[in-house]
Parts: C-alpha cells; sequence; structure tokens
C-alpha cells in the first residue's frame, strides 16, 4: 500500500517521477483514462500504455507489550518486517474518433494490501496475513465542447477479494469459559497452558466480490500555457462472500466449538471503497520548463469498520477503523532539455486516515507519508517513448495500542512501535499509431 491507508497511487510511471502533481490536468498519455478522462481530448493519435511499478514498503514492528484478557503476557515478540513487496501492472489505449471525441479503456489495480507476520508473534491474535486486491477495468469517453473545456466519463467493473488469518487464543477462551456452561471440558484437566502457541487455533477468512463504480472529469484550458483539470471518482459498494476456515489443537472440546460457534462456515462482508476528488493545475514556463500541483481527497469516513458475518451461531467479526478523510499534496515540476529527453521531480504530503494508535490495526500500520520522487522519459522514436521513476516514501513513526475489551477481548493486549518507508520503481512504454 504506497498511497494512504490501501489505496494504490502508482497507476502510471510517467506522473510517478513528479509525485503525480498535475494528476487530472497534465493528460500526456493514455494513463489519463484513470486520472481524469476529459485528458483523452488532448491525444490526437492512438496509444497504448503499458505501465508497472514495483513497491516495496516495509513497516519495522518494536513490541512493547503483549498480554492475554487472563493478565498472562503473549510471547513471541514483534517477529519480522510483516511488509510484503508486489509489483503492480496496468494497461491503457485511447483512440480518438474525431477530433473532438475520443473514447478509451484502462485495467488496473487501485487498492491492495499485503503483510504477513510470523505465525507466532506476539499480535498473532490481531493479524497474521492481510492480503487485499482489486482489478479495476475502466472504460471511457471524452468530448471537446471548445477550445477551452472538455469532458469526461467513464464506467467501472471491479473485481475485489480479500485473504486475512489470525491465530484463536483457545487458552483464554477456555479460561473464560471455565467459569460457565464449558467448565468441565475447559479445566484444568484440558491441558490447557495459557498463550502457549501449541494451545492456538488458526483462523482464515477468505472473500471476494464484483461492484460497479463511475468516475468524471472536466480539463479547462485557461490559456495557451496554463490548465486546470477536475476528476472525480465514485465510491464502489463491494458486497463480498466466502468462507470461514478454522483450525484447532486437538484438545478443544466439541462443546466449546459448537457453543462459540467457532466452526467452518460461509462468511460475509461489506466494503464501501470509497469516493475520491482530484483537482490539478499544470503551467507551462517556456518551452523547457513546467510546473504542476495537485489536490486529492479522498472520503475514507465510508469504512468505520470492517464486520464480517459468519453463517454459523459465532458472533460478527469487527476491526473498528473510525478512518477519516484525507487529503494529498503534491508538487513537481518537469525540465526538457532537448525533444528526446524530459526530467521530473516532485514531493507530496500523503496523510493517513487513520485517527489513532488505538484505531490502527497491525494489518496495516499505516501513517502520514512525504514522498520524494524524481523520474524521467526518453522518445525513443516518433512513436515510441519510454518513462520511468523512482520514489521514496517516508512514513511517520506509528503505534497501535489495543486493550483486550470489546471486539478485542480473545485478542489481547497489544502495543507495537512501527517506522515504516516504502521505495518504488516505475516503468512505462507508450506506442503511437
Amino acid at each position: 500500500a504506497s498511497a494512504a491507508f490501501f489505496a494504490i497511487a502508482e497507476q502510471n510511471a510517467s506522473g510517478i517521477g513528479a509525485a503525480y502533481a498535475g494528476g487530472a490536468a497534465i493528460a500526456e498519455d493514455a494513463s489519463t483514462v484513470w486520472y481524469n478522462p476529459a485528458g483523452m481530448t488532448r491525444l490526437t493519435r492512438p496509444q497504448l500504455v503499458f505501465a508497472g511499478s514495483y513497491i516495496d514498503p516495509s513497516f519495522k514492528p518494536s513490541l512493547n507489550s503483549a498480554s492475554a484478557i487472563t493478565g498472562s503476557p503473549i510471547g513471541g515478540g514483534a517477529g519480522k518486517d510483516p511488509g510484503q513487496a508486489a509489483f503492480v501492472p496496468s494497461f491503457y489505449y485511447t483512440h480518438p474518433l474525431t477530433k473532438d471525441f475520443s473514447v478509451g479503456g484502462g485495467i488496473n489495480a487501485p487498492f491492495g494490501l499485503t503483510t504477513e507476520y510470523d505465525s507466532t508473534w506476539a499480535g498473532r491474535y490481531h493479524a497474521i496475513k492481510s492480503d487485499i486486491e482489486a482489478m479495476n477495468y475502466n472504460v471511457a469517453a471524452a468530448y471537446k465542447f471548445n477550445d477551452m473545456l472538455s469532458g469526461g466519463v467513464g464506467v467501472n467493473y471491479q473485481h475485489f477479494k480479500a485473504e486475512l488469518t489470525q491465530a484463536v487464543d483457545f487458552a483464554s477462551i477456555c479460561t473464560v469459559a471455565a467459569a460457565g456452561a464449558f467448565s468441565a471440558a475447559c479445566g484444568a484437566g484440558a491441558g490447557f497452558t495459557p498463550n502457549n502457541n501449541p494451545n492456538d487455533g488458526n483462523a482464515k477468512v477468505t472473500a471476494d466480490g464484483n461492484a460497479w463504480g463511475y468516475n468524471l472529469g472536466l480539463l479547462a484550458q485557461l490559456t495557451s500555457d496554463l490548465r486546470v483539470g477536475a476528476a472525480y471518482r465514485s465510491k464502489i459498494t463491494q458486497k463480498l462472500s466466502g468462507n470461514f476456515d478454522i483450525t484447532t489443537p486437538g484438545n478443544v472440546p466439541g462443546a466449546l466449538l459448537a457453543g462459540t460457534g467457532l466452526v467452518n462456515s460461509g462468511a460475509k462482508a461489506d466494503v464501501v471503497l470509497p469516493a475520491s476528488m482530484s483537482i490539478s493545475a499544470y503551467q507551462q514556463l517556456g518551452p523547457k520548463w513546467a510546473v504542476m500541483a495537485d489536490v486529492t481527497r479522498t472520503n475514507w469516513s465510508s469504512i468505520p469498520e470492517l464486520r464480517i458475518q459468519f453463517d454459523s451461531t459465532q458472533a460478527d467479526s469487527v476491526v473498528t477503523l473510525n478512518l477519516k478523510n484525507s487529503y494529498r499534496y503534491s508538487v513537481g515540476g518537469t525540465y526538457k532539455p532537448n525533444d528526446t529527453w524530459v526530467l521530473r521531480a516532485g514531493i507530496a504530503l500523503d496523510q493517513s486516515p487513520v485517527p489513532d494508535s488505538a484505531n490502527r490495526t497491525p494489518r496495516l500500520p499505516d501513517a502520514d507519508r512525504t514522498w520524494y520522487a524524481i523520474g524521467a522519459g526518453v522518445q525513443a522514436s516518433p512513436s515510441l517513448s519510454f518513462d520511468f521513476g523512482y520514489v521514496y516514501i517516508k512514513m511517520d513513526n506509528a503505534q497501535v495500542n489495543k486493550t483486550a475489551t470489546g471486539e478485542n477481548t480473545f485478542r489481547g493486549n497489544l502495543s507495537v512501535d512501527y517506522t515504516g518507508s516504502i521505495q518504488i520503481l516505475s516503468a512505462q512504454a507508450r506506442w503511437m499509431f
């Protein structure tokens, strides 16, 4: 995840070198299908773009404390860095049908996240593996109303899938249950040692779904050297369905599993992926220099919690997030020393939607980020060009503080500090016909 929370900003390589400043206004290649469909009216020839980004995140944990509801300390330490590197591809095609009307399409991955801890780390009851992926299919059309104003509209079909795993603390469950209906099965004779890994179970939820959304854009050429753009992407409501699978140590009594509903069953969840709005500007400063700026707002408050419902009798699994809406501010510039090369640089401040340490999840220990970006493009021939970019993203220090109450009763108390950074390498090829 290289934009705030689990959004992925890297949808081309031409814009990354300027930290996506001017993303809704620059409209320099077919990836404008994603960033602002109105920009297709600036592309006078059909073109095909293939892009890919290698994203390498690091979330280095430092454990302060971990204990169960019983007060017993949870062993296992902080474990390894849970950040997982990934390659994120994208593809775009645009075609002008007339001088004023263009169509295009794109395939990309706008949301994604993979973190994986050691199966024995001290926070294993909160998270082990988190793997989320969205694949988006976008078709769009644009019309040039006059020499100043263009508009665009797109339709999006999105496939979303997720896998979430964590350990289950049957020692604590049995200790608490020993005072109730399952006392005979969960007493000392059951052989439980509180918070001992052999007494752990393992739970996994896998689910997927498909949904529709839309995107809109306007592009205004205010002067020969200045243009501004506005782009909106709608929220997408995913109704996910799948399975809950649990494995248990041999000494867990069947009566406890039946009574709590901790058995294999169907699972479902609703996730409202957030809407976003971008305002961008592009200013040409003579034949060689240009500067850009962008402000993007993402409505993360549409995800107050992650709630998983089960077909069995077990209670909903809830992770409270209380996400707030966030902004990303970016500025950048380009320099063209000649007709073959273009050089880019940019910086961005990317707000995290996570409000505080109590609502931060170890599945994604997100924090505010600062981008430092550079890039270059080369025109290899009249019909072929290549773009490259590199970004170093520094994350603010973050802390997770969970208490063993409510939804976290059997997940335990957990306090972890994180230092994080992300490195991204992007490349792109563009063919014009």
